[in-house]
């Protein structure tokens, strides 16, 4: 199995220990991570054709990039065949919880279910909208939606999963839904791509194993930065507050 995990962004954060003593890779635009990252055991990989911004919609949404696997697959060594796990930065994973995904996944990918019972997608899209960087491309997200289920025979009834951990278990036949999810959030602007991935995995069902949130136990907070990275952080604020006087 191959690990990754990313962070897009102008404003530094902490970076949790790698899970794994190696093939864990931490993907980011912003090259500052990378001491940090490599202090973790992570394999640092800067993304250099995105720019960083600090716009927190634009930064959400280049990190896609790396979650839905659009990456070339030979910066991590990647062999036909292996597996990669992916998870939010914010999420503290542990050896025992990959060796409980790997037992409990019989399909192609595995995911988690939101921690409430969202059985619609418009459950999802009412509480984005309390997000502005969400709630910015809504419009437009509701749009396609509509179309989807009105055209092409997508349903509004199906329960919202979490993206921010997905073990692709084998990648060959799950690719074509990463692509779709991926090109759907970049066409609409919209990062909150468990709107498009709650639409679009209706035609994977079978290649999915969900969960139950609560059968993998694991800490969600975001890490904090180092005292230099708390530095920098306030002299970028500093720095914008004085740019936009």
């Amino acid at each position: 199995m191959i690990v990754i995990s990313c962070y897009f962004g102008v404003k530094l954060t902490g970076v949790y220990k790698a899970p794994m003593d190696s093939k864990c890779y931490f993907f980011s635009n912003n090259p500052k991570f990378k001491r940090v990252a490599n202090s973790k055991g992570w394999e640092f990989i800067l993304v250099e054709h995105m720019p960083l911004t600090y716009d927190y919609r634009i930064s959400s949404l280049q990190s896609k990039y790396i979650k839905f696997l659009q990456f070339d697959k030979k910066k991590i060594g990647w062999i036909k065949g292996e597996s990669i796990l992916y998870f939010d930065h914010k999420l503290e994973v542990q050896l025992e919880h990959i060796q409980k995904v790997e037992k409990i996944c019989k399909t192609e990918v595995l995911i988690r279910n939101h921690p409430e019972e969202k059985l619609r997608i418009q459950d999802e899209i009412d509480e984005a909208r309390g997000q502005k960087r969400y709630a910015d491309v809504m419009v437009e997200t509701v749009n396609w939606v509509e179309r989807k289920i009105k055209f092409e025979n997508y349903s509004s009834y199906n329960r919202i999963m979490t993206t921010g951990f997905i073990l692709y278990n084998n990648l060959k036949p799950v690719q074509k839904l990463c692509d779709d999810v991926y090109n759907a959030c970049v066409l609409l602007g919209q990062p909150e791509c468990q709107i498009i991935w709650g639409v679009l995995a209706q035609k994977f069902e079978k290649n999915i194993t969900r969960i139950d949130w609560k059968k993998l136990d694991i800490p969600w907070n975001t890490p904090k930065p180092s005292l230099v990275g708390r530095l920098y952080n306030l002299t970028i604020r500093l720095l914008r507050k004085l740019k936009f006087r």
